[in-house]
């Protein structure tokens, strides 16, 4: 290694060798990136020993004592907070910006799940992943409020936040699919914590129908999107409506549709 260091120009002398080691050997036109990477997992393995872990419930500073860069640990808590779950020390090599020396050190020492069978490989994932959501209370999605979606796990601040806004927005939820709507639920975030919703057709709150935008009507209601402009259009034309049985001409507009107006809508 000296006679390396040798060929560098003075000046580098005073550089840290993260950066003086990889120049050197690119003098010889060895790969520097791979060199660099074992370098730092050597500093690593010598300052940050490696310890049993979950890498499903690690908070991000456990995760940067594991080794872990600041952006590494923020892009594994990312895919947490979006549903995701690490199963075993193989699936280390999936995150991405994983350096393959940094998953080869902290593989062995995965425990996923923590012995509570949430994430064991023997498992079908669809249980395993149920079984995070057996101490969450049912909760009713046109009452609850941002804290009680919160406390649902695989619902963060920032989503529960966003569930709230929405039906508000929408004038309530008319069935619990309509949570899909919500940007950041998934289909199988939404199949784990069926169990656990539930919506009162008694407690489905009714919207002005002279207030209702499009969208309202198109989620609330499920009209066609061709109809609800046209109501929107003629009620901006024309003023609000009076009585439902103005709408009764409507092209467009079938029973089924008109009974779904009148059961979630009112007019003054």
């Amino acid at each position: 290694m000296i006679g390396l260091v040798a060929v560098l120009p003075k000046f580098l002398w005073q550089q840290k060798p993260a950066l003086l080691i990889p120049l050197a050997l690119e003098q010889f036109g060895m790969d520097s990136l791979y060199m660099g990477e074992g370098f730092v997992a050597h500093e690593l393995s010598i300052e940050k020993p490696p310890f049993i872990f979950d890498p499903n419930t690690a908070s991000v500073s456990t995760l940067q004592s594991l080794g872990f860069s600041a952006k590494l640990a923020a892009t594994l808590d990312h895919y947490r907070a979006k549903g995701g779950f690490i199963r075993s020390g193989k699936d280390l090599y999936k995150i991405w910006g994983m350096p393959t020396l940094l998953a080869d050190r902290l593989a062995p020492f995965v425990l996923a799940g923590n012995n509570s069978g949430k994430n064991s490989p023997s498992r079908p994932f669809g249980t395993a992943l149920a079984t995070s959501y057996a101490r969450a209370a049912p909760i009713d999605i046109n009452t609850a409020s941002v804290s009680e979606f919160e406390a649902l796990k695989g619902i963060g601040p920032v989503l529960a936040a966003r569930i709230v806004d929405f039906r508000v927005k929408q004038g309530g939820f008319v069935n619990v699919q309509d949570l899909l709507g919500v940007y950041g639920v998934k289909d199988s975030l939404l199949r784990a914590l069926g169990p656990y919703l539930r919506l009162e057709a008694g407690r489905v709150p009714k919207a002005n129908l002279n207030q209702a935008s499009v969208l309202q009507l198109v989620q609330k209601a499920g009209l066609q999107p061709v109809v609800a402009q046209t109501l929107v259009r003629w009620r901006q034309q024309n003023g609000a409506f009076a009585t439902f049985d103005e709408l009764e001409n409507f092209e467009g507009l079938s029973a089924a549709s008109m009974a779904a107006l009148k059961r979630l809508f009112f007019i003054e």
